[in-house]
């Protein structure tokens, strides 16, 4: 069941109230009907069960049902620093790291970037971006939206991530090898932050993969194809992922 995001000020004895743009998704896009039960989440975070009691045109009211707080999320939590990318890829980008549940996205202006970011027209990107994120947070049931970085030069990333525990940056010129043994190494001591670096169309320049590893990155391949940009991601998320979660599957 998809989740609605909400703030907890919105709770009070028992009834959230909904307005303006969540109400009108809910009452005029979905058709929701006074009965229905709905899940929310506020900004702590806490997840609420609610049943849809009453309908009017300026909100909704809902009534709690349940409430929960959320369980231990998995660590590092994973930050994303992806090369910008043209239009709808980004986009996709975005949309499906959401899904595999990263804490934060960085869009990197680096060398061989096909695109850069335009000053006229980033609020209304950034917008539009969010916008992308928290749907799919909604769809795929997440406790929180991720937060979302503007566009940011890659040295600047670097500096920002410098005292993360875990820095990987998937390179096409790495050593050909299977990167599942290097990350199972590297979240043994249980860091509680964790960076993905991928480059954009054009790949990183080799002086640009220097200077993540002279940042404590370590550099990785996803084996001996070249992959899109959105490909290798997505793909490099997902081994991380798997592997962090083996990790507590294993501890429990």
């Amino acid at each position: 069941m998809p989740v609605y995001f909400i703030h907890s000020k919105q709770v009070d004895h028992g009834k959230i109230t909904v307005q303006d743009r969540l109400a009108h998704h809910l009452r005029d896009v979905l058709r929701s009907q006074e009965g229905e039960t709905l899940l929310l989440v506020d900004e702590q975070p806490k997840r609420y069960t609610a049943r849809l009691i009453e309908s009017h045109p300026a909100r909704l009211t809902l009534e709690v049902l349940h409430e929960e707080n959320p369980p231990p999320f998995p660590l590092p939590a994973l930050h994303l620093g992806i090369g910008l990318l043209k239009g709808e890829k980004i986009e996709w980008v975005l949309q499906k790291a959401t899904e595999l549940g990263v804490a934060r996205m960085t869009p990197l202006v680096t060398e061989r970037a096909v695109v850069r970011p335009k000053a006229d027209r980033l609020s209304h990107q950034q917008e539009r971006w969010m916008k992308i994120i928290t749907e799919a947070a909604q769809q795929s049931g997440r406790w929180s939206i991720p937060m979302l970085d503007p566009p940011t030069e890659l040295l600047a990333f670097l500096t920002k991530t410098a005292g993360y525990g875990l820095k990987l940056i998937f390179w096409e010129g790495a050593p050909s090898q299977s990167p599942r043994g290097r990350i199972a190494e590297a979240i043994a001591s249980s860091p509680r932050e964790g960076v993905v670096l991928i480059g954009p169309e054009g790949g990183l320049e080799k002086a640009e993969v220097d200077a993540a590893c002279a940042m404590g990155y370590e550099a990785l391949s996803l084996g001996a194809r070249i992959l899109r940009a959105e490909t290798a991601a997505l793909s490099a998320l997902s081994i991380v992922q798997y592997e962090i979660e083996g990790r507590i599957d294993g501890a429990g």
